[in-house]
């Protein structure tokens, strides 16, 4: 359980943090690559019912400095979680 706790806090880490530096390098010479990204996901959706409007709507935006910490991250996990108890 340790571990997969461990595991979902890097991985939001590693999102957060990624998010941040793509944004604090656009436009930086020779670091700008580190904010390529797309966004990926579905325009809402809405559901109206007569005594209600439901609208879903999903995206997901993904950067190159995210994928570099994401998989830092899962590496930092494997050495982690050998030292904590199972």
């Amino acid at each position: 359980m340790k571990n997969k706790l461990v595991l979902i806090f890097l991985i939001l880490a590693a999102a957060i943090l990624g998010g941040i530096l793509g944004e604090l390098t656009i436009g930086m010479y020779g670091l700008s690559w580190l904010s390529y990204g797309k966004t990926i996901g579905f325009n809402t959706i809405s559901l109206d019912i007569i005594f209600m409007d439901l609208t879903f709507g999903l995206h997901f935006s993904l950067n190159v400095a995210q994928v570099i910490l994401l998989m830092i991250a899962l590496l930092i996990h494997k050495k982690v979680s050998s030292l904590i108890d199972v």
